[in-house]
């Protein structure tokens, strides 16, 4: 695919002839997962075009894997595995909608339909396969230090190892949304009620509280473990899950609640601070130390996309790329950003 740039320009814009539904990077690399067409890889420093990819009805999640070697990507009619390097698709499944998520050690745990397929990423090769049956599986992350997959199955959480199964929750509401934390300590669900169930590694759990009347559209935890936000209607609620004695303490920071907040994006490694895109065109960065349960947190920047922004990732720790409706693509630099 030739060279790469070693250093990201801090500023490009694409357009593509589609609607962006999400990006990722990995170093070099970004990749742009489209509704309905072929997923675009750019490089990262220019967002010149280098690759394609065509995933039948479209992706709505891309995420590379650890090492940067590999691009998962999921849709409403399945997923594939694609080698940075040469291309190749090493696997891809196109009947039935997909979910994905990769561990630490460049495992991806693919669920599709009933059944959730463990895969390693160099070959595309299935090592286990934790679930396969007839219910759908609504959701799938690792924890425990990526040494166990974490499955929502029938509105419970079941936990598997290459073992077998080592342990089975349920809720008091049904469980359709998972998150992990990098560092394992912390199992995070949501679902068909207000509020996320989170579990410690040690058996600690603990009911949060959300901040607006929607039920949970999606969980995030940033890379350091410490912050998970909870994606509702009305925008973002965020978790200190620093632990003291065993149990948790959140602390929630009440982000500014948007109606028109769509989709929302953790700094990597550094965490703390998290981008959220509106339906209005609106990009906001907060650092999330800022805020407390008393006091609601405001944003350190705000930007202007032109149209609703419906993908975000972080080129690195001041540049963020957004895509929006139009089908443009931008790497933007944040000044306010510095020092943070």
């Amino acid at each position: 695919m030739g060279a790469m740039a070693t250093q990201a320009a801090p500023g490009w814009e694409r357009q593509i002839d589609d609607v962006p539904a999400a990006l990722a990077v990995s170093g070099t690399l970004c990749v742009v997962a489209c509704q309905s067409g072929p997923a675009h890889l750019l490089d990262a420093a220019t967002g010149q075009l280098l690759a394609r990819l065509v995933l039948p009805g479209g992706a709505r999640r891309v995420r590379f894997s650890p090492d940067g070697s590999v691009v998962a990507l999921a849709g409403p009619r399945g997923y594939a595995l694609w080698r940075v390097a040469d291309g190749a698709v090493m696997t891809r499944t196109t009947d039935t909608p997909a979910e994905f998520a990769w561990s630490d050690d460049n495992l991806c745990a693919v669920a599709c339909g009933g059944t959730v397929r463990i895969f390693e990423a160099d070959r595309g090769l299935e090592q286990w396969r934790p679930v396969d049956g007839a219910v759908t599986v609504d959701d799938v992350t690792w924890f425990d230090r990526g040494n166990t997959v974490a499955v929502a199955l029938g509105g419970e959480v079941h936990a598997f190892s290459p073992r077998g199964r080592v342990a089975a929750w349920s809720y008091p509401s049904p469980v359709r949304v998972l998150a992990g934390g990098t560092d394992g300590a912390w199992l995070c669900a949501a679902g068909d009620g207000p509020g996320v169930y989170i579990r410690g590694i040690g058996g600690t759990h603990e009911d949060l509280p959300t901040q607006g009347p929607g039920l949970i559209d999606g969980l995030s935890v940033d890379g350091t473990g410490q912050w998970l936000a909870a994606e509702v209607d009305a925008g973002l609620t965020v978790w200190d899950l620093a632990a003291r004695g065993g149990r948790v303490r959140p602390r929630p920071r009440r982000l500014e609640a948007r109606v028109a907040m769509g989709v929302a994006a953790w700094r990597p490694a550094r965490g703390a601070v998290i981008a959220t895109g509106g339906l209005d065109g609106t990009l906001s960065l907060w650092d999330v130390r800022a805020g407390s349960a008393r006091r609601t947190a405001t944003p350190v920047a705000r930007r202007f996309a032109g149209a609703p922004v419906t993908a975000l990732a972080w080129l690195q720790s001041d540049v963020l790329v957004h895509a929006d409706r139009s089908g443009r693509v931008t790497a933007q630099h944040l000044a306010e950003l510095a020092g943070r």
